[in-house]
C-alpha cells in the first residue's frame, strides 16, 4: 500500500472515529427538538384522527344528566327532551330553521344545531335522549 503524503491509513482511523462521534452528538439535539405530530409545531394530522373526530356518533343522555358542548360541534336530537343551558345572552344556532336557540329552550327534534365558540353551553336531559353528535367529546 502506498502512503498518501506520509500518512498511513491506520493513522486516519482515530480521526475518522472522532468525526463520527461528533456527528452523532450533533444529531441528537435535532432528533430531540422534533415537534410532536399534530401540534402547532407540526400541524400534520393523520387521516384516521380526522375520520374518528369528524363523524356523527350516537350518544344516549340519561334523564337528569348534562353534556358539555364543545365549540364547533354539530348536534341532532333524535328522541327525548333536551333543555339548553347557556350563559345570559348566549345561544345555539339552529341550521335547519336558520335561527338562534336561546337558553332554557328545548332542542328541536331532527334539527341540525351548531355550537358557537361560547364557553359554558350545556344540554340538560329532561328525559332519556338520543342525539347524533359530531365533534362532541365523549366525556360527559
Amino acid at each position: 500500500m502506498s502512503n498518501i503524503q506520509g500518512c498511513s491509513p491506520l493513522r486516519l482511523l482515530p480521526a475518522l472515529f472522532v468525526l463520527l462521534v461528533l456527528a452523532a452528538f450533533n444529531a441528537v439535539p435535532v432528533i430531540s427538538l422534533a415537534q410532536e405530530p399534530g401540534t402547532t409545531g407540526d400541524p400534520i394530522v393523520s387521516k384516521s384522527y380526522l375520520d374518528q373526530f369528524f363523524r356523527f356518533r350516537s350518544v344516549v343522555i340519561p334523564k337528569g344528566d348534562t353534556v358539555q358542548l364543545t365549540p364547533g360541534a354539530l348536534v341532532v336530537m333524535r328522541s327525548g327532551k333536551l333543555k339548553i343551558r347557556a350563559p345570559r345572552g348566549k345561544s345555539l344556532i339552529d341550521l335547519t330553521d336558520g335561527k338562534e336557540l336561546a337558553a332554557d329552550a328545548l332542542l328541536p327534534a331532527f334539527h341540525l344545531v351548531l355550537v358557537p365558540e361560547t364557553p359554558g353551553l350545556l344540554l340538560e336531559a329532561q328525559s332519556m335522549s338520543l342525539v347524533l353528535a359530531m365533534g362532541l367529546h365523549p366525556e360527559r
